[in-house]
């Protein structure tokens, strides 16, 4: 701000301003404040004087909350607005201001309520929290974008006028192929139609639309109020997701009564319906997961950030998979010639002369049915395990240009030869 005399003649003009209930332009500030033109400008844009300043439109702006504060008090918020920016500092209509900050203290309610321990059904007052918080945010978003009047509908026979629903305000943002809009129609459909099904027993598999909600709702919030929704210190309140394990039909009919039918076919159409969309944008996928992870072929470690903003839901759909470095003499201690032999051995010890007679065409130095270097060879180029990259039959070392094979190689080679007795002839012959 420009020195003392500066914040006292912007102070004394907002007051006679307000008190009198008169508009001004941007010159008539400059003129009072002693600014020059670009001072206003930055000022204004970075949110430093909206808390005093309200612009109206057409050029013209308000003074607001300057009457009954001491000019001490509105210099200490001018030198606390340098470092922070207000919520809703860019919005023009004070009622789309007050609308996204009612927007986010609902969206932090039902945040707090559902990661409260204490509480063990937390579904119905978060869905009626996480919708309210949708709402106010959309018709902030159309009243900027509108005006005012756009978020009302008609007046009635009795002269009230009500706002639009929630789906209405998604429509007027949102494409109908849009994940974020069908995500909180999902919850809007509980809301209005099956709140009564909304046990903790569905808790689990719930969140993972709610999951999805929020972390679009943080990024909505964020895209439009220009300032992160929650502190990235705060964000482990955004978790909600986990493990999907639904009761027996039995215990839920002991616990419901009829009403249990209901609530495993709201379970199972909804688990379908993640499982077919099979976007984050509506739930958090099945398979995504945020730890270690069993994989086959080896440990996994699946490394994903998500706090809510848009590059941070790039990031989670593009979840990134890095191998867990394996010792391939552990997983794939064989050589062909090691593979050949204990598969030989394998075949000779758990089946009969007759059926190896059938499957295998060589003979050893005993006159045994058995397999050959060639034979193996054949079978491997059958099987396309070198032409993959490496998998959990077939290692190839780069470093000491080895084929190694595992012991899953030895039972697939061992189930492929005694399923089909002519598997060996045809892979000899290519065919």
């Amino acid at each position: 701000m420009a020195g003392k005399n500066g914040q006292k003649m912007f102070f004394e003009f907002l007051q006679r301003c307000e008190r009198n209930g008169k508009t001004f332009d941007k010159e008539q500030v400059i003129a009072a404040a002693g600014w020059k033109p670009a001072t206003f400008k930055t000022y204004f844009g970075k949110g430093q004087i909206n808390q005093f300043v309200t612009d109206v439109g057409s050029g013209q702006f308000e003074a607001v909350n300057t009457l009954d504060i001491s000019f001490t008090e509105f210099k200490k918020r001018l030198s606390q607005s340098k470092h922070f920016q207000e919520l809703g500092h860019k919005c023009r209509s004070p009622l789309a201001k007050a609308l996204l900050k009612k927007s986010k203290d609902n969206m932090m309610l039902a945040l707090e309520l559902y990661n409260r321990p204490s509480l063990e059904n937390k579904l119905d007052g978060f869905v009626l929290l996480f919708c309210t918080a949708w709402e106010q945010l959309c018709k902030s978003i159309l009243i900027e974008r509108e005006g005012e009047e756009f978020i009302y509908e008609k007046a009635n026979k009795k002269g009230l006028r009500k706002t639009k629903p929630l789906r209405i305000c998604l429509e007027h943002l949102y494409e109908g192929k849009s994940q974020i809009r069908r995500n909180v129609e999902k919850v809007a459909e509980w809301r209005d139609k099956a709140v009564h099904l909304l046990m903790p027993e569905l808790q689990s598999i719930a969140s993972r639309i709610f999951q999805s909600g929020v972390l679009n709702y943080s990024s909505e919030f964020e895209k439009f109020a220009d300032v992160p929704f929650i502190s990235s210190q705060h964000t482990g309140m955004m978790s909600l997701v986990g493990d999907f394990k639904l009761p027996p039909a039995s215990m839920l009919k002991t616990l419901y009564g009829d009403a249990a039918s209901e609530i495993l076919e709201l379970a199972t159409t909804l688990q379908d319906e993640i499982e077919q969309e099979d976007d984050i944008g509506f739930a958090i996928p099945m398979r995504v997961s945020l730890v270690f992870a069993k994989e086959e072929g080896g440990d996994q470690i699946v490394i994903a950030k998500a706090n809510g903003s848009a590059e941070d839901l790039k990031n989670l759909r593009q979840a990134m998979v890095v191998e867990k470095p394996i010792d391939p003499d552990k997983s794939h201690p064989l050589s062909q010639g090691g593979l050949m032999k204990r598969v030989n051995e394998i075949l000779l010890r758990d089946f009969a002369i007759e059926k190896l007679e059938k499957v295998l065409p060589k003979r050893d130095n005993q006159g045994r049915p058995s397999l050959n270097q060639h034979c193996v060879q054949s079978c491997v180029n059958k099987l396309g395990w070198k032409k993959q990259s490496n998998n959990k039959y077939h290692y190839y070392s780069k470093l000491s240009k080895r084929h190694q094979y595992s012991e899953d190689a030895v039972n697939e080679l061992i189930e492929r030869i005694t399923a089909d007795d002519s598997f060996v002839v045809r892979a000899k012959n290519n065919k």
